[in-house]
């Protein structure tokens, strides 16, 4: 309900979800840890393919953009050795994956994995298994940084491959190796453009996650959204929209200085938030007397969030900073970084993934309407909220990311009164597509 701020004020739900172990297991399966340098960082990795038991030896070597998908270095790989129309089995050093539409059992979907979550480093190896008689080895052989050309590229190769009623050579009767141009050419003939689940789910973690939990549900809504995200293109913020969006945060970290703030019963002291009510800017405005942070969610939500986010934590009774706050007090850039890296916000993943929804509706400066109807598209395919009331019941359950959200000015003043993504400042889409690039949730 909402208080007399005009914000809805409500407990944090955990709705009644399915016991799906398989759904959970295919979530840590499919969705890895983010790279180091983000979600959406690309390098090339240099791959060695050869084809196992069979002589002579028949390898080739490729040279990949790490974000391919399984499915596309499937399909470059099929290109490179002149086979098509197989079912891909990818046995990696923990895991097996499969198409999405041929899982059975424990095998995690490979739909939305990409390539650097199994092969990221000189030396890792997976294997492909086409059938009883054919397999081959994919191995890591350099990465490379400097990336001048992202398509892919044939560095060498060595005899043919077997035909097994597919191969082009063996059907024509060739008897020599393929050129490296030869091959070059059927690989920029093998890859389609990508669609805008590809390419989004390439970028974002989060949304690769949404896909993979969601399964084979149409999404219409989601898949009109995701484009107006913009994911693939980088971060460039710049100091002054650091510094007004991360203000709030920069403020509590140098009022907890190095000698901290003692709590009374777990919360801001009366003189901090009169302090906070006093020193800084809350929109719809800030209502009653009262200095006790029962009584406004905005000092709550600041402490929470700043806690949620690593920057402070509680230590004998005294809200003290971190390392990573200390480091950044003064850093508004590197702190706007932290945070988008750290939503959504929220120990379970219902949490997250309602946190992701309104990321992407943020970043996509959907309306209402659309992002409401996106919300409950996609709620109802994860099956933890259904129905007509599923927008409002995934804002409840994503209270830690809306409310982080709300409280750096994200959403504009008429969020919770019923606004959508119009009156957000240009700033906040930035701010959510670096979330979804980067985060590191997962």
């Amino acid at each position: 309900m909402p208080n007399r701020t005009g914000r809805a004020r409500h407990l944090t739900l955990v709705p009644d979800l399915p016991t799906e172990p398989r759904r959970e297991l295919e979530f840590a399966r499919a969705v890895r840890d983010v790279p180091a340098d983000g979600a959406s960082g690309i390098v090339q990795l240099t791959l060695h393919v050869e084809l196992l038991s069979y002589v002579p030896t028949v390898w080739r070597r490729l040279r990949l953009r790490s974000d391919l998908l399984l499915p596309e270095l499937h399909a470059l790989i099929q290109a490179a050795m002149g086979w098509h129309d197989e079912h891909y089995r990818l046995d990696s050093a923990s895991d097996t994956f499969v198409p999405a539409g041929l899982r059975d059992g424990t095998d995690a979907a490979g739909d939305h994995v990409r390539v650097d979550a199994v092969l990221a480093r000189p030396g890792d190896r997976a294997y492909y298994r086409f059938d009883e008689a054919r397999g081959l080895s994919v191995q890591v052989m350099a990465v490379d940084m400097d990336i001048d050309d992202l398509r892919p590229t044939c560095l060498g190769a060595e005899n043919i491959c077997p035909g097994h009623g597919a191969d082009a050579d063996a059907v024509s009767g060739r008897s020599s190796t393929p050129t490296v141009d030869e091959i070059n050419t059927r690989l920029r003939g093998a890859r389609e453009v990508r669609s805008s689940e590809t390419e989004s789910a390439a970028a974002s973690a989060l949304v690769a996650r949404l896909f993979s939990r969601s399964g084979a549900v149409p999404k219409p809504r989601l898949l009109e959204l995701l484009p107006r995200c913009e994911l693939t293109i980088e971060s460039s913020v710049d100091l002054p929209v650091a510094d007004t969006a991360m203000t709030k945060m920069m403020w509590l970290l140098r009022k907890v200085g190095d000698s901290g703030i003692a709590l009374a019963g777990g919360r801001l002291p009366p003189r901090v938030v009169e302090a906070v009510r006093d020193e800084l800017d809350w929109g719809i405005g800030w209502v009653g007397d009262s200095l006790f942070e029962a009584d406004h969610h905005q000092a709550t939500d600041l402490r929470e969030a700043a806690k949620a986010l690593g920057l402070v934590r509680v230590f004998k009774g005294e809200l003290v900073r971190t390392r990573v706050g200390t480091a950044l007090v003064d850093d508004p850039v590197g702190l706007w970084h932290h945070c988008a890296a750290r939503l959504p916000l929220g120990k379970q993943p219902h949490e997250q993934d309602a946190g992701t929804l309104f990321l992407i509706a943020l970043a996509a400066s959907a309306s209402r309407a659309q992002r409401d109807a996106m919300i409950v598209e996609v709620t109802g395919a994860l099956d933890w909220v259904t129905g007509d009331h599923g927008a409002f019941e995934a804002q409840k359950i994503a209270h830690p990311t809306v409310a982080f959200l709300d409280l750096i000015g994200a959403h504009g003043p008429l969020f919770y009164l019923g606004g959508g993504g119009a009156e957000s400042p240009i700033w906040a889409r930035r701010f959510a597509r670096d979330a979804l690039r980067t985060s590191r949730r997962l």
